[in-house]
Order: C-alpha cells, then sequence, then structure tokens
C-alpha cells in the first residue's frame, strides 16, 4: 500500500529544521519502501505492507522519538488522496489571482471544529469539505484581510491542519501514482 505522510509545520522560516534525507533513512530503516519526499516542507511518500493506523503510529513515535520539537503528522492512503481531489470542485484553482490551497485534517482534527468554521464563512472564502481535507480558495491580495482564511491563525482549527497550496497537492498526486 503507498502512503502520503504530511508533516505540519516544519522548516518554515529556518524553524523545525528537519532533514528529508535524514527523515527517509529513518523511514527506511523502520521497514518503510520506496521512499521519497517533495520539496524540503515535510511530504513523504512511502510505500508499506502495515494497515493505515500501524503506520501513523509508527511515523508519529518516530518523530516523537528523533526531534526536539512537535512534529504533528497525517498519513493517509494513495486511494484516499487521489479520491478527495477527483471530488474537488472546478472552482478550485479556476481563478488565478485568488489562493487555492488545501487545509489537510491532523490527528487532532475534530468535528467541532469545523462546525465552528462553518458558522464564520464569509462571502469571500469558498471551501469543498473533503473526507480528509479542506479544499479552500480565498483572496490573494484585494479583500484578503475580509476573508475567514486571513483569520486562522488563532482559531483551534489552524493547529489541527497542515496546509499545501494547490500546485503541491496536484504534485503529490502525480507521485503518488508513479
Amino acid at each position: 500500500m503507498r502512503y502520503l505522510i504530511l508533516l505540519r509545520g516544519v522548516n518554515v522560516g529556518g524553524n523545525h529544521r528537519v532533514v528529508m534525507a535524514e527523515l527517509r533513512q529513518q523511514l527506511t530503516d523502520l521497514g518503510f519502501s520506496e521512499v521519497r519526499s517533495y520539496i524540503d516542507s515535510g511530504n513523504l511518500l512511502v510505500d508499506s505492507p502495515l494497515a493505515l493506523a500501524e503506520v501513523q503510529a509508527a511515523v508519529t513515535t518516530l518523530l516523537a522519538t528523533q526531534y526536539d520539537f512537535p512534529v504533528a503528522a497525517l498519513v493517509i492512503e494513495k486511494e484516499a488522496y487521489l479520491t478527495d481531489l477527483a471530488q474537488v470542485p472546478e472552482w478550485w484553482g479556476a481563478v488565478g489571482d485568488l489562493r487555492h490551497n488545501a487545509l489537510f485534517f491532523l490527528p487532532t482534527f475534530t468535528a467541532a471544529m469545523l462546525e465552528s468554521l462553518r458558522q464564520k464563512i464569509t462571502t469571500y472564502d469558498q471551501i469543498h469539505y473533503g473526507q480528509h481535507a479542506l479544499f479552500w480558495t480565498a483572496p490573494a491580495k484585494q479583500n484578503y484581510s475580509r476573508s475567514l482564511y486571513a483569520k486562522l491563525l488563532p482559531m483551534a482549527l489552524y493547529s489541527a491542519v497542515t496546509i499545501r497550496n494547490r500546485n503541491t497537492a496536484l504534485k503529490l498526486a502525480m507521485l503518488l501514482q508513479k
């Protein structure tokens, strides 16, 4: 089974440095095969005969024991990821001067966070609720400060997701299919 591992908040602004080559080796040493990474922001692909819960537990334990700062991770099965992307509406990515991001649910994500979000959506935001992520389009410049997306930082939801832009999300889908 092929899995995608998405880390949150690593290698951002020189903080929480995770060397992808070292992490790839650590995952290989744990028995994962075909270990690859994409860019330096915590996107890894692995193959394993283990079940999803076992892979999530192994990755979580590895990160907790190898790094002296917290590293949250989501492990998602290839088919689940591709299914979520296949169901995204055409507006996600249709207009070039907007932000198109995927907010993937970490294990700490709760349904209550989603309900809180639904109550605050503005006319500047478009959100598709996927099984494993929110696919969000918001203004990039004009009216950005009026969008809910601009106000995510203090919300509980923010620390329970890991964000990838549309280009990265699509590239990861392509890599999963190779």
